[in-house]
């Protein structure tokens, strides 16, 4: 950790020095802006890997595996989470310096730049946290202004106050602000974002559904504040990155200019078999004809997974017999691919439809909110598959009418369990990891698990977290020592359970 702040604090003294004397790019701004890292910011918290780690989390989840050389997702080892997103609070914390230092800035211009710095504050942290448990949080951006480059950790429990109250505040700023510059996702639309922060303090309180109160917050009741405050409104209103065929910097991550890997995923039999259970058609536009299988594009006969709990030599010979399904061509032969979404609107009507489902205050019902979601995530999927790329199958309002009265029809006794289906089927690489932290709380829906091919140390189970930096043990040893004792006695494996999940 403290390796961070001294990077950081060596470049915030560069920025500061005398620009005049440096050899400087003429294309380059001089300055610093708060537009500029507003940009910065938000362009970081939506970024997505080019390689074959964007479908790094449907490995773990078992909708696809993987065919270059084994992954440890595949068979359910973590390893090591990072710290490096801290960075992105940094700058934020200048963003906000810099706008309020602005004499000729209105007072609404910075308000926008305070909300969007505590939401992208809320937003590192809950990833963080969700991803290790406790982590530095009240002293994790001291390193310049106190001289604080050993942090100490905040407990979890303390750490989701902290988020609540960001987003709180974010929402509360973005209703005072006229717009926020340098924004590239909504263009500058605060009602947009502050629905964002709204929809995303759902999520949170969502995944603290079990406890009944955090820090005197009663989750119950702020949930049911929250839900009847502006929320995301559409799909195409999500917290999303959109790409661009013209640009090839803003090419699609996975487009087959930018990585190579496009050969290598294949479907597994868990989830083509789900698909295949549900009449849902959005098998043909997510996968591949198997290619040894002969037959009608648009049949679901041609369609095949892999048993993703097979030895890895296992699942590259079945393969490369051509008897399963690789993805959709539309994933690395669309320059524009689809937009990445990272709070969308079809997760919350998922949220609502579960709130209700408990029996909380929601705006509609648990079954209303079920098909919202689901019609819209399907229309997502149909909206960004071109015609081409469909295999002659038609998925519009008469279609999902249909689906929504077959076996996907909403029944409250196992309302759950298709909450949950739906949830995970919409996020077919889409919202990173937010699939397995529903799965880690819920235990649905239920995946396959071989003891035999685990490599999780408890052989019938996922891990439950990411074990911390290793350079935090030498950076900043005291205080990570203090975490991991208070947490789990000491050790720090992906199988201790932290204080979210008990």
């Amino acid at each position: 950790m403290k390796y961070i702040f001294i990077i950081l604090v060596f470049f915030a003294a560069v920025s500061c020095g005398n620009l005049d004397e440096m050899n400087l790019n003429p294309d380059t701004p001089t300055t610093v802006t708060p537009n500029f890292l507003a940009t910065k910011i938000i362009l970081s918290s939506t970024d997505s890997p080019a390689s074959k780690w964007l479908f790094g989390d449907s490995w773990l989840m078992k909708s696809t595996s993987f065919t270059e050389h084994m992954e440890w997702y595949l068979y359910n080892k973590f390893d090591r989470g990072s710290f490096s997103t801290y960075s992105d609070l940094t700058d934020g914390q200048k963003m906000v310096e810099l706008a309020e230092s602005n004499k000729t800035l209105p007072q609404e211009e910075k308000n926008a730049y305070q909300a969007l710095n505590y939401f992208m504050r809320a937003y590192v942290f809950y990833n963080l946290t969700m991803q290790m448990g406790d982590i530095p949080c009240s002293d994790a951006l001291k390193g310049e202004t106190e001289g604080i480059f050993s942090p100490k950790y905040d407990t979890q429990e303390e750490i989701f106050k902290t988020i609540i109250n960001d987003l709180q505040h974010s929402s509360d700023l973005f209703s005072k602000a006229s717009v926020l510059k340098g924004d590239p996702l909504f263009k500058g639309n605060v009602n947009l974002w502050q629905r964002t922060a709204n929809s995303f303090l759902l999520r949170v309180l969502n995944m603290l559904s079990s406890k009944q109160s955090v820090s005197g917050i009663n989750i119950k009741t702020l949930f049911e504040q929250v839900a009847q405050l502006p929320l995301i409104e559409g799909e195409s209103s999500s917290y999303q990155r959109v790409y661009d065929a013209t640009k090839n910097a803003q090419w699609y991550p996975f487009y087959y200019l930018k990585q190579n890997f496009w050969s290598y995923p294949v479907f597994t039999s868990y989830f083509v078999d789900m698909l295949k259970d549900l009449n849902d058609y959005r098998l043909f536009y997510y996968a591949e004809p198997a290619t040894a299988l002969s037959g009608n594009p648009s049949s679901f006969n041609v369609y095949s997974g892999v048993n993703p709990v097979l030895e890895f030599g296992k699942i590259q010979a079945e393969y490369s017999t051509g008897i399963h399904s690789s993805i959709n061509k539309r994933y690395f032969r669309v320059p524009q691919g689809e937009p990445i979404k990272f709070i969308a609107y079809s997760e919350i009507q998922f949220i609502l439809a579960e709130a209700a489902l408990r029996g909380w205050t929601t705006p509609l019902s648990a079954k209303e909110h079920y098909e919202k979601g689901v019609r819209a995530a399907m229309k997502f999927t149909a909206d960004n598959t071109p015609i081409e790329h469909r295999h002659d199958i038609t998925i519009d309002d008469a279609y999902i009418d249909s689906y929504l009265k077959g076996k996907a029809l909403f029944n409250a006794q196992i309302g759950l369990q298709q909450i949950m289906t739906q949830k995970y089927i919409g996020s077919f690489v889409q919202l990173p990891f937010n699939s397995y932290y529903d799965y880690r709380r819920t235990g649905l829906p239920e995946l396959p698990i071989d003891p035999a091919t685990n490599m999780n140390e408890l052989k019938d189970r996922l891990p439950v977290r990411w074990m911390y930096p290793a350079n935090e043990y030498s950076q900043n040893k005291n205080n990570i020592e203090e975490a991991t004792q208070r947490q789990f006695n000491g050790t720090d494996t992906p199988n201790d359970v932290m204080w979210l999940l008990k």
